[in-house]
């Protein structure tokens, strides 16, 4: 982008802040309506008072010339109490309103005239988030009351944003098909998404193993997917939004722990059953809130600590494992007397995991029409990481801790002048996160002997591997209400500063084929990188900007129109380090103007959106409601710094690798001559013979932000017993998602033989365009994909403000790429494929779930004279399995395009015609066998069954249903301490109750990366029809997945809490 344009967007930035103009995710609630007289006439210069119950704050409007008010920036939750006044007539006070999260509350009313001979009218609310007119898109709130009574084993964010049926369920956050970092997570208005992308949660201190907030600290949750508010954005996939509690003027407070242990988890599920090994897992904590000043000041405070320690399991010696203790003894022998180092524990290993968090609030009535929020949230975490499987093995040294401290501020004015009302909105957070190594630091050592892989030294991605996070914000939003107009003008402003440290094999790396080779010093493969420039961190500044403007417009009583334009412009300060290589390649000219400085800066990306609200009968019991527009998201922030490090300016590497020995060159040994342990001195020590290519990424010069153009259409009806049953379709269609190329795969030199005709490359180097680098990743656009889900749903909302439902959800999402991985190469490599690469094919998401039902229920009995109350609460989850492709193994490229694992099979029509597959067997079974064998398989699968002489597609299969029933116990014990109610409370949460009661329920399945290697490649080849053998290892089993033990398992949580008020 040019500066004079870069000038120009920065000072309409600036203007714009000036003004305090703005949007933001929602912290706050609103409410609005027509006061009319009895005849349906509206009554200009009415007064409504609305008085937040807790705090007595008040919110005071007029009615306009049209009997219209709107009061926003409302404090969440209540009990509100509603009193309209107007000369002339009875005053009427309504009571006992509960608002929600975002939600925008019609509450209309007439008035009787002071001549009729009425009292004061008191009418009692109730709580409506359902049959709203704010209500257009889809979206699922969370009550406090729902956070406090539902099962949770973890007591995170996720446990809760599963009740939205549009989520898939199970662990993940994925919403409506999208991958969960296509999320938008906001904590109080602010980002608390792990904005760089490295977590599997997608939140900060995820790696850490930490949540990014306690549970306690949360008022409300709002998950929404099309709101056509363009206040709300920065995802396309889901928006997940909380508050967190505040003080009141009566104190309250609550001291509270839950923890499990191996006494309470159920025995494995499969043969033969075993007892859990001995563990702990706890939390325990505190809060409390209350009046600084009456009716003024309040204050919120909440601490928590966690604590778990897990077994790692495998032992050397157990029948768990093949390692031999007395092979580890020897190792590690051998290295503290070569190599004078300590490989730490090889017995029995525990993983620890502990993390601080402290968050507080304060809350200030600065006036009728100025309030003011400011909090902070800390937390500080770290988790142990140390491998094992059967046949892995680690010793102590060779493991990490992942560490992460984050502070997060935020400070909040909302102010009411009139018929205008401004939110004000500033936020800074500061992640750390680093790998601290154990022992001293030495090159990672890798022995592979007899199947069993033994690994010592320093762990080879972490020693050089840590990103610091400082993530400002300044969000603003001015709302005037003309009339029926209520007008909306704003701005939203990200600025990142990131800086990545990340150098895999930083401290060298070195391979034995043999335990002979190690103890005689004869290595077959060192690998290592080094900083060439600097220390070889991707440092780099980035913006987000944002302007929107809406009009929310209500042209009859009973319909309701948003409109609105939203701009994302993003900004990057810094580019990558410019390689004259990649820019003067002519050969790369195809993949568009290839240079490594290419960045995504200064992309003007408009989203508009239309919504609309109509109450059918204007009596809350039909609402038709919808809406379309275009979405803006992020990518994760890694996947650009990919083009920071690998530039091929930062940093090089070397890989001697003489495994293959060339016995016609003498000059080629097999073996490295020396081992050597000083990690400063690899690269220089091994130049010679070391590879000089580099892997490159690069952006694609028109490269953009994800965007989706989202719609949807619902009806909800209220039914006799309050019950809104809800029909609803979202449907998005992709406009830029992301996908791969290499520009530097040269072009296929054949095909196979036999009816897989795929094309095929040329091997090593000869499959390279350009020698001075292995591959040129180029991250570019698609607008190939879609996504949809369709739900039916009946739920009743109660007055202590448990939601209880039941909904069903189809949905399908198909992508070019899911980009589950954080590098380019692997988000390239692992992309399953039948013909090109660098062209693949549209099918299914990893995150497409086809089918889910989610039920939840709950119900409080007291007696003894409220003196006891007991409650059950559950959750029910039944789910189509994940999704599993079905690729070719055996560590062979079939078409020799350079990754492995990731080539789609072909199912033949007939396993017995050799026209259609060449099978061969590789063990002590006959070829008949391996035949009927794989014939079985094949009809015992039903979707390899339907695709008989077809490609298998990239995750269309499935795996079994699952079905999972959580259960939450609440006893409380209540009392009178200090003239006031005081409770003690014993829960227990189990977790897949099913498995309890018979442990051939609730299972639960998995494959690894959902990926099955139903052949091995045997032989392959330009013009050659390839060889394939079946496994035994697949061959001897009914099914493709295994049960996966701990999921499977049914688990217990007890919990004590001792509220006082």
């Amino acid at each position: 982008m040019s500066k004079l344009r870069l000038r120009h967007l920065v000072l309409l930035m600036l203007t714009l802040l000036s003004a305090r103009l703005g949007m933001a995710q929602s912290t706050t609630a609103a409410m609005s309506g027509i006061i009319t007289d009895k005849g349906g006439a509206e009554l200009p210069g009415a007064t409504i008072i609305a008085t937040h119950g807790p705090t007595n704050t008040q919110y005071i409007s007029p009615t306009n010339s049209e009997g219209r008010y709107n009061i926003t920036n409302m404090r969440v939750g209540g009990p509100y109490s509603v009193r309209v006044t107007y000369i002339g007539y009875k005053d009427i006070t309504r009571e006992g309103i509960f608002l929600s999260l975002g939600q925008n509350q019609r509450l209309d009313i007439n008035l009787s005239e002071a001549t009729e001979q009425l009292n004061e009218v008191v009418v009692s609310g109730r709580r409506d988030g359902i049959m709203n007119a704010s209500r257009m898109g889809s979206e699922t709130r969370v009550s406090r009351e729902q956070l406090q009574r539902l099962p949770t084993l973890n007591r995170s964010l996720n446990d809760f944003v599963r009740l939205t049926p549009q989520a898939n369920g199970g662990t993940s956050s994925s919403i409506g098909g999208a991958n969960n970092r296509y999320n938008n997570i906001t904590i109080d208005g602010a980002v608390n998404n792990d904005v760089f992308g490295l977590a599997p949660s997608a939140t900060p201190g995820g790696q850490a193993g930490t949540q990014p907030i306690a549970l306690d600290a949360i008022q409300e949750i709002q998950v929404v997917v099309s709101p056509y508010d363009v206040m709300l954005g920065n995802f396309t996939g889901g928006g997940i939004n909380a508050v967190t509690r505040s003080g009141s003027n009566d104190l309250s407070a609550s001291i509270y722990g839950f923890g499990r242990n191996q006494n309470s988890i159920g025995k494995s599920v499969t043969e033969p059953r075993t007892k859990a090994d001995e563990f702990y897992n706890y939390q325990t904590g505190a809060r409390v809130g209350g009046a600084v000043v009456r009716d003024k000041v309040f204050f919120f405070l909440n601490a928590e600590i966690a604590r778990a320690s897990t077994p790692l399991g495998f032992e050397p010696g157990s029948s768990s494992s093949s390692i031999n203790p007395t092979t580890l003894a020897g190792i590690a022998a051998y290295a503290k007397q070569r190599y004078g180092y300590d490989v730490g524990n090889y017995g029995s290993v525990t993983n620890r995991t502990e993390s601080n968090k402290v968050f507080g609030r304060l809350d200030f009535n600065l006036s009728n029409n100025h309030q003011l929020t400011l909090r902070h949230n800390y937390v500080e975490a770290f988790s142990d990481n140390l491998t094992r499987t059967s046949i892995n093995f680690r010793y102590g040294n060779n493991g990490y801790r992942f560490s992460n401290v984050t502070n997060s501020s935020v400070a909040e004015l909302n102010s009411r002048l009139g018929r205008f009302s401004n939110k004000l909105l500033l936020s800074y957070s500061r992640i750390r996160d680093r790998r601290d190594t154990r022992g001293t630091l030495l090159p990672s050592f890798s022995i592979v002997d007899n199947g069993n892989t033994y690994l010592f030294g320093t762990e080879r991605s972490s020693s050089l591997n840590s990103l610091n996070q400082d993530i400002v914000e300044v969000t603003d939003n001015l709302t005037a209400t003309f009339g029926k107009h209520t007008l909306t003008l704003g701005t939203h402003n990200e600025a990142f500063k990131f800086r990545n440290l990340f150098i895999a094999d930083g401290n060298g790396a070195y391979t034995f084929t043999s335990l002979q080779n190690f103890y005689q010093d004869k290595a077959t493969r060192v690998q290592a990188a080094y900083a060439t420039s600097g220390d070889g961190a991707a440092a780099f500044k980035a913006m987000q900007l944002g302007f929107n403007v809406q009009d929310q417009y209500s042209p009859l009583e009973n319909l309701r129109l948003t409109a609105g334009l939203r701009l994302d412009v993003p900004v990057f300060m810094d580019k990558p380090v410019y390689n004259p290589l990649v820019d003067n390649q002519t050969a790369f000219d195809s993949y568009g103007d290839l240079n490594t400085q290419n960045v995504p800066s200064g992309q003007l990306l408009w989203a508009p959106r239309l919504g609309f609200n109509y109450d059918v009968n204007n009596d809350a019991k039909v609402q038709l409601r919808g809406g379309t527009g275009v979405f803006t998201g992020r990518v994760p922030y890694v996947w650009i710094a990919n083009s920071y490090t690998n530039s091929g300016m930062l940093q090089g590497n070397l890989d001697i690798n003489n495994t293959a020995y060339n016995t016609s060159n003498p000059n080629n040994p097999r073996y490295l001559s020396t081992i050597e342990t000083d990690v400063t001195r690899i690269p220089t020590t091994y130049s010679a013979g070391a590879s000089k290519t580099a892997q490159i990424n690069v952006l694609a010069k028109d490269f953009k932000l994800p965007q989706v153009w989202r719609s949807n259409l619902a009806v909800d009806f209220r039914l006799p017993g309050d019950v809104i049953a809800t029909l609803e379709g979202v449907y998005s269609k992709t406009l830029n998602d992301i996908y791969y190329q290499d520009a530097n795969l040269a072009a296929p030199i054949g095909k196979l033989a036999g009816p897989d005709q795929r094309p095929v490359y040329a091997s090593g180097t000869a499959r390279r365009v350009d020698a001075n680098f292995t591959n040129v990743y180029v991250l570019k656009n698609t607008d190939k994909g879609y996504r949809y889900n369709l739900t039916a749903q009946l739920q009743k909302q109660f007055a202590d403000g448990l939601n209880t439902s039941v909904a069903y959800t189809y949905g399908k999402s198909k992508e070019v790429n899911s980009g589950f991985n954080t590098t380019a190469s692997s988000n390239f490599g692992f992309n399953q494929i039948i013909t090109n690469p660098n062209d693949p094919e549209l099918s299914f998401s990893l995150n497409d779930r086809r089918h889910r039902v989610l039920a939840t229920a709950g119900y409080t009995f007291r007696y003894a004279g409220d003196k006891l109350a007991t409650t059950i609460s559950a959750v029910y989850e039944g789910l189509a399995g994940q999704p599993l492709t079905y690729v070719y193994g055996n560590g062979t490229d079939l078409n020799s395009d350079g990754n492995t694992g990731n080539d789609l099979v072909y199912i033949p029509r007939d396993v017995r015609d050799v026209n259609e597959i060449k099978l061969v067997t590789t063990d002590n079974r006959t070829l008949a066998e391996v035949q009927d064998q794989l014939e079985a398989f094949i009809n015992n699968d039903p979707y390899l069954r339907s695709r008989r002489g077809q490609y298998a597609e990239r995750f269309a299969a499935r795996l079994p249903w699952t079905h999972q029933v959580d259960v939450r116990l609440a006893q409380d014990f209540n009392f009178q301490a200090g003239g006031k109610k005081n409770t003690i409370q014993v829960t227990f949460d189990i977790i897949n109750v099913g498995n309890l009661l018979n442990h051939d329920w609730g299972h639960q399945y998995s494959v690894q990366n959902n990926a099955l290697e139903l052949l091995r490649v045997e032989s392959t080849g330009n013009n050659v029809q390839p060889t394939f053998s079946f496994p035994r290892t697949i061959a001897t089993r009914s099914n493709p997945w295994d049960v996966a033990s701990l999921p499977s398992r049914w688990q217990g949580q007890l919990g004590v809490r001792y509220i006082f008020n």
